[in-house]
């Protein structure tokens, strides 16, 4: 490119370097040259919490340049050097440019990522053949379950799947592992949203499509490694011979078990890694007098043999060794997650179908479908679709950027910068922690070497958020800690860690503070039987906060970080009995904390599971204790039967009751419980009642289907834990983007690289072995992450993932370590070989400013020869921060004001509803009356899966107001049992059939066009297809051929035996339809 082409600028921005400030600078520049520039800008980031911050910020500022607010002064002055103009011609422009965002908001686009990508899904919903009505869907893990769940429904004995299944748990079973593979296929199924897998998988997919591949390949695995264990057996088995005709036993050779002789019995078991060679096998291999000791009577006869057979042996064995425990390593590693592969591809079809059934579109998909298209060369075709003209494009937190989200939009950078400058990007590879959703570092690291940019590097190197010495502190550990891993990473390669000095190289930061101010401290907490260490830490930090409360500092300036979520009820409920500090936790807000939101649940229990008398117990020992403020024990009630209770006016319109829409139920239980009663409940029912709302308008008011999505997803819904006076405890991945004044880490001991049995890599073979067979079959591998891969054909990838644990990890104590502004304390562990806790351990010893205080008289650490290691820099930071009250009307906080929730019970009725005009439609006549009786069993019979269902069908009609009379209603229900006796018909109705009421089918007809099909009931149970439909009139031909398109479309669609019958429903008669030579057009 040549140097006349604009420069992308590339920020990077460590924490707490103003990067909000930069961004939004830069873009109110663009305003400030022409208010109208909103328009032609995107501003994309990870977050809605961030996009939201970005809009206030930017908006905020606009309005206080514009009214000369004296905290706006500093983006001022900044936009002043930048641009050049006037501050007159600023403020103007900025006041214009606030008035045209307000009055055209929908085009201020500063967007997540994924709702970008969604509209530009949606704008190509027609050329994708996507139905109008589309619904993205943000949980993968309920699809997933979903899928999985339907796929082991299915399972019959001719299906190849089912066959996998019993391989797997036989294996499992062998090895002494849980069989309950359900979770365990689920969680392997959440590859199919790896972008590694969805991206490189291609190839595999087409392999796993044919049945005969896996099976074939797992033999050729399974052969090569029998042989090559039987090749390093007989090894063995000759060095025993040789000894036994001699007279020798094992031990009579140098250093017994662990020395020559464990070699070869090592050798017999299978383990062929490089440390069985150590430094005695070395030496025998040099000379024949080093086999036996200097002191062994057997001296001679064992140099004798050693040079004449023994000697020869350990040469060929060495000779052959590391090639087949490469082999060996390799094929274990291969093996481990097949019968798992096999499974992924009928997943992913599962998971296709069900979208398709629900019209939806999975979000995780949306980058991977824009991907294909853009390598087909549709790129410019698909921006042109979103409908807008972008100009400037600024990404933010591009750190988290993932493989295939850079290039979807890297086309869109480009035509921005063939227009003009202002384009950017904003990040920091030291804050990047979510790998686990793609996010790939590598990509900002290497963005200079990209041939498509010419980019300029601006480094934000000035902390505005820490005191001076917690900047000088991480500005040491971390440069410390990364010299630490090189070191290590040189020891183990023979290579420099470049990837991770370069970067860390840019840690080092400024401070605009004048005074030395702040407090760092380390503690590493021993691990004995008196003092165990999960115990002593609990101790520790209450004692930390303890001391920090008592200096002065407010609890709600205090946050406590963990690694993993699972932490924090163990330190919470640590708390809560022996401190008389509240912590505050999301966790400690969820739906299922609240009292009132278990009492109507429970309720809701009482008519879909009448029998469940714990939950009928429960709900009534709550309704005694809440409302009643009655001390009534749980036994008393289970005892003595719930009923006598609860509420006399629940039993009393029980009946009515059941027949409810859910949400009205709700309500109607909350008013005859009293719930208002219960103190503080209104943000958790506000909560409750919006998300059933929510529930309502995609699913049906079917109350046991609602328990199951409480239980499942709902219960663990947060409300916002807002001003709330109290500790917080977050994980360090919620922290970031957050600050706070002290910050506490306990359990500060997690490893470098956790080799856990479910850390799954997709690998590739090594770049200088790519055709290594039969590993070269499988593009693509699924490997369990472990050391062995380190001597295996997948090297490469061990090294690239073994780089990554320790860049992921080090990041995560840079985002929780940078969060402190005043004072921060890290407890970790001694002795923890291979965590966070050792590298931290040994990083502080090269920072000469750290100082091991006296120990503690008061007992902090445990004592009485558990020895508790601490450093120390600089003095408690007790100074708050004031907020200063500004003067920007939008920075106004809003009032806070009491609220009530109350549902209230309309006096009339209106029994009719819209569904009733269905019904009342035509004359009067016989007819007319004939029709709709047809109309009302049509219905009835659509919305029933089994014989007892009809009562509740019928219910819904009457509540709905569909029934005209009494009469009618009795006359519906005499037919609808009449029919059901039919012996045919009752099996339909049994329960047992997997049943599609009124599905569409769609097909393309011969012109090419959509045609779209609707029988009345489809059922499968058995390899069985049957058809059905309803007709409440006279016989017709056309109806057979009706029923006979079906047949045909459901044997087109894979169903091998397919039954047609047509039901006259008056007659109480069957026509059973054969599928004869007719065709569908």
């Amino acid at each position: 490119m040549s140097h006349s082409n604009p420069e992308l600028l590339v920020y990077k921005a460590s924490a707490g370097s103003g990067k909000t400030f930069t961004l939004a600078v830069n873009y109110i520049c663009q305003l400030i040259e022409d208010p109208t520039a909103y328009r032609r800008i995107l501003a994309v980031t990870f977050t809605n919490k961030a996009t939201a911050e970005m809009k206030e910020r930017i908006l905020e500022q606009l309005d206080g340049i514009a009214e000369r607010c004296p905290d706006s002064d500093g983006y001022l002055k900044e936009i002043q050097k930048r641009t050049g103009k006037a501050e007159n011609e600023i403020r103007r422009s900025a006041g214009k440019a606030l008035t045209n965002i307000i009055h055209d908001y929908s085009r201020f686009r500063i967007e997540t990522i994924d709702s970008f990508f969604q509209s530009v899904l949606r704008n190509l919903a027609r050329e994708l053949n996507l139905g109008a009505g589309l619904s993205i869907e943000l949980n993968n893990k309920d699809v997933l379950s979903d899928a999985v769940d339907i796929l082991i429904e299915k399972l019959d004995r001719n299906s190849p799947v089912l066959y996998w299944l019993i391989e797997y748990i036989e294996e499992k079973i062998e090895n002494d592992k849980r069989w309950n593979v359900s979770e365990e296929i689920k969680s392997f199924g959440w590859n199919i949203f790896d972008e590694s897998y969805i991206e490189k998988g291609e190839k595999l997919r087409e392999k796993l499509a044919d049945p005969h591949f896996l099976p074939n390949y797992k033999k050729e695995l399974e052969n090569i490694q029998a042989k090559i264990l039987k090749q390093m057996k007989d090894f063995s088995e000759k060095y025993l011979s040789a000894l036994s005709a001699n007279g020798l036993d094992p031990a009579d050779l140098i250093k017994k078990s662990s020395g020559i002789s464990g070699y070869f019995r090592k050798l017999g078991d299978g383990k062929l890694g490089d440390d069985i060679c150590n430094a005695t096998v070395r030496n025998c291999l040099e000379d024949a007098g080093n086999w036996a000791s200097k002191t062994s009577p057997k001296r001679d006869i064992i140099r004798q043999l050693a040079a004449s057979s023994l000697l020869p042996l350990l040469q060929e064995a060495e000779k052959v060794r590391p090639k087949n425990n490469m082999i060996l390593n390799s094929c274990k590693l291969s093996l481990r997650y097949l019968n798992n592969l096999r499974l992924l591809a009928n997943i992913y079809d599962e998971i296709n179908l069900l979208n398709r059934e629900h019209n939806r579109f999975l979000l995780s998909e949306t980058n991977a479908l824009l991907h294909n298209l853009m390598a087909k060369g549709d790129a410019s075709f698909i921006y042109e679709k979103i409908g807008t003209t972008v100009d400037t494009v600024m990404i933010d937190e591009f750190q988290d950027t993932s493989r295939m989200q850079w290039e979807n939009f890297h086309l869109l950078l480009e035509e921005s910068l063939a227009q003009k400058e202002g384009s950017l990007i904003v990040g920091d590879i030291k804050q990047s922690i979510y790998r686990w959703r793609n996010g790939d570092w590598r990509i900002l690291a290497n963005i200079k070497k990209d041939p498509a940019f010419r980019t300029r590097e601006c480094t934000l190197d000035t902390n505005w958020r820490s005191e001076t010495n917690i900047i000088r502190f991480n500005n040491g550990i971390f440069k410390a800690a990364s010299l630490v891993l090189d070191e290590r990473y040189r020891e183990e390669t023979g290579n420099h860690c470049t990837d991770l000095t370069e970067a860390y190289a840019d840690v080092e930061q400024k401070t605009p503070k004048k005074d030395n101010r702040g407090y760092v401290k380390l503690a590493f907490l021993p691990n004995s039987k008196e003092h165990p260490y999960a115990e002593s830490m609990l101790e520790q930090l209450a004692a930390e906060v303890e001391r920090l409360v008592g200096q002065g500092i407010a609890a709600s300036d205090i946050a406590i970080l963990v690694r993993k979520n699972k932490a924090i009820p163990e330190i919470a409920g640590y708390f809560e009995q022996h401190t008389s500090h509240r912590i505050v936790s999301d966790e400690a807000f969820r739906l299922d904390a609240s009292p009132a939101a278990n009492m109507l649940v429970d309720g809701l229990r009482l008519f879909a599971f009448p029998d469940d008398s714990i939950s009928l117990a429960r709900l009534a020992a709550t309704y005694q204790q809440e409302i009643l403020h009655k001390d009534t024990a749980l036994n008393t009630i289970l005892l003595e039967g719930a009923e006598k209770y609860l509420p006399a006016e629940l039993l009393l319109r029980k009946d009515t009751l059941m027949f409810m829409p859910l949400y009205e139920l709700l309500e109607t239980l909350a008013s005859i419980f009293n719930i208002r009663e219960i103190k503080g409940q209104d943000a958790y029912l506000c909560a409750f009642y919006d998300a059933v709302t929510l529930y309502v308008q995609d699913n049906s008011s079917d109350i046991a289907a609602f328990i199951a999505y409480w239980e499942e997803v709902l219960h663990e819904k947060t409300i916002p834990s807002g001003e709330i006076d109290g500790i917080r405890i977050l994980s360090i991945h919620k922290s970031k983007g957050l600050e706070y004044h002290t910050v506490l880490i306990p359990f500060c001991d997690w490893k470098m690289e956790n080799e856990t049995n479910s850390h799954l890599v997709w690998c590739s073979l090594d770049a200088d072995n790519p055709d290594f067979a039969p590993f070269n079959e499988l593009d693509l591998a699924p490997i369990n992450y472990s050391k062995d891969m380190a001597q295996s054909v997948y090297h490469d990838c061990y090294q690239t993932e073994h780089l990554q644990l320790w860049v992921d990890n080090l990041n995560l104590l840079y985002v929780a370590f940078t969060r402190a502004c005043k004072n921060l304390i890290v407890l970790g562990k001694q002795k923890q070989a291979n965590s966070v806790s050792e590298l931290l351990r040994e990083a502080v010893e090269r920072l000469d400013f750290m100082q091991t205080p006296e120990p503690d008289p008061s007992g902090e650490c445990p004592e009485e020869g558990d020895t508790c290691e601490t450093y120390e820099f600089g003095s408690l930071c007790t100074e708050q921060e004031g907020r200063k009250q500004s003067a920007n009307r939008l920075k106004a906080k809003p009032e806070t004001i009491s609220m009530r929730v109350e549902s209230l019970t309309p006096e009339i009725e209106f029994k009719q509803s819209n569904k009733s005009a269905e019904f009342i439609r035509g004359d009067e006549d016989d007819k007319a009356h004939y029709i709709q009786q047809g109309q009302l069993l049509h219905s009835v019979f659509a919305s029933i899966r089994r014989k007892s269902d009809l009562e509740q069908a019928i219910g819904n009609l009457r509540f709905n107001g569909i029934f005209e009379t009494e009469e009618q209603e009795r006359r519906t229900r005499e037919i609808a049992e009449k029919a059901l006796e039919n012996p045919v018909v009752a099996d339909w109705f049994d329960g047992g059939w997997e049943l599609y009421n009124e599905c569409s089918i769609i097909f393309r007809d011969e012109e090419g066009g959509l045609q779209t099909r609707r029988p009345d009931r489809v059922m499968k149970k058995d390899g069985r297809v049957v058809v059905v439909d309803f007709k409440f009139g006279k016989k017709h031909d056309a109806y057979r051929q009706q029923v006979r398109e079906y047949m045909e479309l459901l044997t087109r669609m894979g169903h091998k035996h397919v039954e047609g019958y047509l039901w006259y429903v008056f007659a109480d008669e069957l026509e059973r339809i054969n599928c004869d030579e007719q065709h569908v057009s």
